[in-house]
């Protein structure tokens, strides 16, 4: 190769990575543009929409791991897209999942288009309200919901619904006890066990 292709591809070269780097930061620059435009319209809706609680990520894949928590505003958007208010990264959860939004009932979540949702008992279905405390699916993730200003009478009654079972197998439970007399055991209830030795010990008594 002569010294004048050579420099003209050495040129070529850096010309090439000089455009890849300017493409690197051109689209860091926009996501930071994006995120600091949905970061200032969070605020400005914060005073009038407020921080309803959050999702617990019971069930993760990938990205998304077990214990990771994604703030929920009274009503927005869960989707993989920059735009979701509640943005969840992973391939089974589509730009635009589903839509939320707090009622007096609960939080009321709409599958977007012909996006179905998956409930407690993983039944398939286009639109759920969640209380306390309440299990669902979004794609392969199952999340959790817990509410900021919970009704403490359905969380009550969601724990005693849970515990109802395991109360019948309590062995040492402390109601069993209150009323319970015991009766002293006389002589002739003591059983009796015989041996062919008796008579030899009789003897001795």
């Amino acid at each position: 190769m002569s010294s004048d292709a050579y420099e003209l591809a050495a040129l070529t070269v850096r010309y090439v990575l000089c455009a890849l780097m300017l493409l690197i930061v051109f689209r860091a620059a926009k996501g930071a543009l994006t995120d600091s435009r949905r970061a200032t319209r969070l605020r400005r809706l914060s005073p009038m929409t407020g921080l309803s609680g959050e999702l617990i990520v019971l069930e993760g894949l990938g990205k998304v791991h077990t214990g990771m928590r994604y703030p929920v505003i009274r009503e927005g958007m869960i989707g993989t897209s920059r735009r979701a208010d509640v943005r969840i990264r992973h391939a089974s959860v589509r730009r635009r999942h589903a839509y939320f939004q707090l009622t007096e009932k609960g939080l009321h979540i709409r599958g977007h288009a012909n996006t179905t949702l998956r409930d407690a008992h993983n039944r398939a279905v286009r639109e759920l309200t969640l209380h306390d405390g309440d299990r669902f699916r979004l794609g392969s993730i199952r999340l959790m919901l817990v509410l900021n200003f919970a009704d403490v009478t359905h969380r009550r009654a969601r724990m005693e619904a849970e515990t109802e079972g395991a109360r019948d197998f309590e062995l040492f439970h402390e109601g069993n006890w209150e009323d319970a007399t015991q009766e002293p055991i006389s002589v002739e209830r003591r059983p009796k066990y015989q041996s062919k030795h008796d008579d030899f010990f009789d003897d001795f008594a």
